[in-house]
């Protein structure tokens, strides 16, 4: 009996230990910026209601009275979604920013839990300065930031187009499958523990924030793009988003494409079906 506790005291410990370095992931440097693409960008720094530093680029678009905000995914920033969207900037104004403990961002990751409060305060950005350039405002995100851009576009209804990439139906689900194809951490009971002490922290638990709650709530025209060899997202479950939008809505899957490498696959198509949905909506 006391082997056997032992036992399960060291694979207990282990699986904390890995728990530990899935949560204390090393942001790299970014490695591409506006000007190695020939755009100048205004450097930004706004803070969040948690009192987080945030850090974002403003590549203005003379003339124009519309901004595509861009949110990028888990464990990346917002380098890594500048190449394919920065020709966007030819017609309309983009803000890109770092969701916090990511990029260049300060402050630690809440795993989807609290990167609603960076997009909420990204708006609240544009619209104190930048008024005259965001009369209009568009979203895009991919992944956690597809998560983050329905809930905001399900929760402010002023937002004219969403375009939501490699967007997961439900956070439990993805969290769980995340966990064990990048760590192999079991769900009972380490991520099921973990995700019990994030909902006692934060008053809310990861299904409160969850495409399925906010895509029903959506107003506006919706892309949904999607590869349909993703490993951690099926498009089969990222159909159950497409089906619970209730208004204009568009999808495109992308054959071959696993998860968030749409553009890597779809070469200039991929510029092409964000410029004429965009065109067509916003």
């Amino acid at each position: 009996m006391t082997v056997i506790l032992v036992l399960i005291i060291l694979i207990l410990a282990a699986f904390c230990v890995k728990l530990y370095k899935a949560l204390n992931w090393q942001q790299p440097p970014l490695k591409v910026f506006p000007k190695d693409l020939g755009f100048e960008a205004e450097n930004i720094t706004f803070q969040n209601s948690d009192g987080i530093d945030l850090k974002g680029w403003f590549i203005p678009c003379a003339g124009s009275s519309k901004t595509l905000v861009l949110m990028h995914g888990f464990e990346m920033d917002k380098s890594q979604i500048l190449p394919q969207t920065i020709n966007l900037a030819k017609k309309y104004n983009l803000f890109y920013f770092d969701f916090r403990g990511m990029g260049e961002s300060s402050g630690k990751s809440a795993q989807g839990l609290r990167e609603y409060l960076d997009a909420q305060a990204a708006l609240e950005y544009l619209r104190k300065n930048k008024p005259e350039q965001s009369k209009e405002i568009a979203l895009y995100g991919i992944s956690l930031g597809a998560s983050v851009a329905a809930y905001i576009a399900a929760t402010d209804k002023t937002i004219k187009a969403v375009i939501l990439e490699a967007c997961f139906y439900s956070y439990k689900r993805v969290v769980r499958k995340w966990a064990w194809n990048h760590h192999t951490l079991p769900y009972y009971p380490i991520v099921y523990i973990f995700l019990r002490f994030k909902r006692f922290k934060f008053r809310m638990g990861l299904e409160d924030l969850s495409p399925k709650t906010a895509a029903p709530l959506i107003n506006c025209p919706v892309l949904q793009i999607h590869g349909k060899k993703d490993s951690l997202v099926s498009y089969k479950r990222a159909l159950r988003v497409f089906d619970s939008l209730k208004h204009t809505k568009e999808l495109w899957l992308v054959e071959n494409a696993g998860h968030i490498r749409c553009y890597e696959i779809a070469g200039p198509k991929y510029l092409q079906e964000f410029s004429r949905f965009l065109e067509k909506y916003f």
